[in-house]
């Protein structure tokens, strides 16, 4: 594989993942500020901007990607930047227009959310609110896509990277500071402190705009100089230019929509699930908000890892196909699956086995009750984050390989799965019900979009399965290792007591289950294999021998 493709992994990994803790360690103080209640109303409002979001940009940023990856491999530099400028008018005209679908369309979302679900905390009133305040974001964020993608395609994942840290980290000042000031200093209502929350996602995007426009600024003249150099070569028409740049992007749009339409299948059907199950409406919607906020911000902190991944794999693959060097494809398709399972598998595992104490260390209200009902939803939902973030990786891969269209028709399959498996799976098993539909949907993208990969290319699917046994036995003698400390921590920490206690429960037990799995991935070479001599045990004895004499 090569180092610039690592490189761009690497980078975009640490900060998607950076940005994925910033995003988890805000809801703690915003939970505690705006309660579970709060929480509901927070993903009533971003259920429908992330769907209007990815509307809005169409999948362009990532389709620009690939296409400048593709046309600078051929030396065609003035093409690349002739898509680019078409690229950026078509995402302010699109993001003007869903801003507008939004506005207006937020009634009509608002009693989708609500449904028939009379007596929730929330009103109908506070949802409409909540959506058009976000929908301001909507006009900022596909812009700065356009020149994330831009940078992409010149493998330059440093702005992107840059870009995405800052803008979570003025996301989670504006929230914990503009709730803190409406609930605590003011008195305000937790309707409010939601409605200045979701504003966050406006300023933001601003603010993170402004510094990619002044990357820009900073190496256009580089760019300049890779226009010059552009060989010579047929012209196209804007018309087929535009075209091709769909036939990449809109894929991509309704790809990249799975996570979020699953969101807005439960955002409409999860209360009226519950309250048919027997479930008070206001206590549902609580469930709803951990459901829907806390459990998502804890999975997404492992998932972070194979979604950064992805966004270089698809450039990366897409060049390697144009050049036809199918064992270089083979071997980055083979790592990359490989190195998604090596850090998601034991994330996933371990947080089902500290599922109670994870959620009293990060969430704890003092209620005994919602404890117990949000320790059990993280103990069945960690594995949500297995699913997602392989279902992300093999959607990367199936881009790459220009065989996206098939995907699509997986995808409506499975989102009629996922709606299905709600309305038939909620009234019988309550939130683990979606939670089934979830992974059940996931599973049947993932198994599909594998065998056209298989189909297409081939891939060493002996290898993997090899491999990933290797992996499962790392992690089944980390779980015991895990389990071993838990039963003998019981007996001296109670995690349902404190925050506290719950916090030094899980550092001790997740630091001994690292320490196993890691030393075991290094002393049989796993990390060798995937990431290179530096995780290699021999390199590694030899430096700790040295270290001590």
């Amino acid at each position: 594989m090569s180092s610039r493709f690592m490189k761009g992994a690497m980078v975009l990994s640490l900060s998607m993942i950076l940005a994925r803790l910033l995003g988890l360690l805000y809801v703690i103080p915003f939970q505690q500020l705006v309660g579970p209640a709060g929480l509901a109303l927070y993903a009533y409002a971003y259920a429908p901007y992330s769907l209007f979001l990815t509307l809005s940009t169409l999948g362009i940023p990532v389709g620009i990607a690939k296409f400048i990856s593709k046309y600078n491999a051929d030396g065609a530099y003035d093409t690349s930047r002739h898509i680019f400028r078409l690229g950026m008018f078509v995402m302010i005209v699109l993001g003007i227009v869903c801003f507008f679908i939004m506005w207006f369309g937020a009634p009509w979302m608002a009693s989708r959310a609500l449904a028939t679900a009379e007596g929730t905390y929330n009103s109908h009133e506070d949802v409409v609110r909540v959506i058009r305040t976000v929908s301001l974001a909507v006009i900022v964020i596909p812009p700065m896509s356009i020149l994330r993608g831009f940078f992409q395609g010149n493998q330059d994942m440093t702005p992107t990277a840059v870009s995405q840290i800052i803008e979570q980290l003025v996301r989670v000042i504006l929230i914990v500071v503009g709730s803190f000031t409406v609930i605590r200093l003011f008195n305000g209502t937790t309707q409010m402190a939601v409605t200045i929350s979701v504003f966050s996602a406006v300023v933001a995007g601003v603010i993170s705009l402004y510094f990619l426009y002044q990357q820009w600024l900073k190496k256009r003249p580089g760019f300049n100089a890779l226009l010059v150099k552009s060989v010579s070569h047929s012209k196209q028409s804007t018309y087929m230019l535009f075209k091709e740049l769909l036939s990449y992007a809109l894929p991509f749009a309704v790809l990249s929509l799975v996570a979020t339409w699953f969101q807005l299948i439960d955002t409409v059907t999860f209360n009226n699930g519950m309250i048919q199950a027997g479930v008070e409406p206001e206590l549902a919607e609580s469930i709803f908000g951990i459901y829907a906020t806390a459990l998502s911000k804890v999975i997404m902190v492992p998932v972070s890892f194979a979604i950064a991944f992805g966004q270089p794999l698809v450039t990366e693959v897409t060049e390697k196909m144009r050049l036809a060097d199918f064992t270089e494809v083979h071997r980055i398709l083979t790592t990359a699956i490989l190195l998604t399972s090596v850090v998601t598998l034991p994330a996933v595992v371990g947080m089902a086995l500290l599922s109670t104490p994870i959620y009293v260390m990060l969430f704890n209200r003092g209620y005994t009750d919602i404890n117990v009902i949000g320790g059990a939803m993280f103990g069945t939902g960690a594995f949500i984050g297995f699913f997602l973030a392989f279902n992300s990786i093999i959607a990367a891969i199936i881009q790459g390989i220009g065989r996206q269209y098939k995907a699509l028709v997986f995808l409506v399959v499975a989102s009629v799965i996922k709606w299905v498996g709600n309305l038939i799976l909620i009234p019988h098993f309550e939130v683990n019900g979606a939670i089934w539909s979830t992974m059940i949907a996931y599973a049947f993208c993932i198994v599909m979009n594998y065998v056209e990969i298989q189909k297409t290319i081939g891939i060493q699917t002996r290898l993997i399965l090899k491999r990933h046994l290797s992996i499962c036995v790392f992690v089944a003698v980390m779980a015991v290792s895990v389990w071993l400390t838990s039963q003998g921590l019981n007996s001296v920490l109670d995690y349902t007591a404190s925050r506290g206690q719950a916090s030094l429960y899980v550092l001790i037990t997740g630091l001994v289950g690292g320490i196993v799995y890691v030393s075991l991935v290094i002393y049989f070479d796993l990390g060798k294999l995937l990431f290179g001599d530096r995780l290699s045990y021999a390199r590694i004895y030899g430096w700790l021998r040295r270290k001590k004499t």
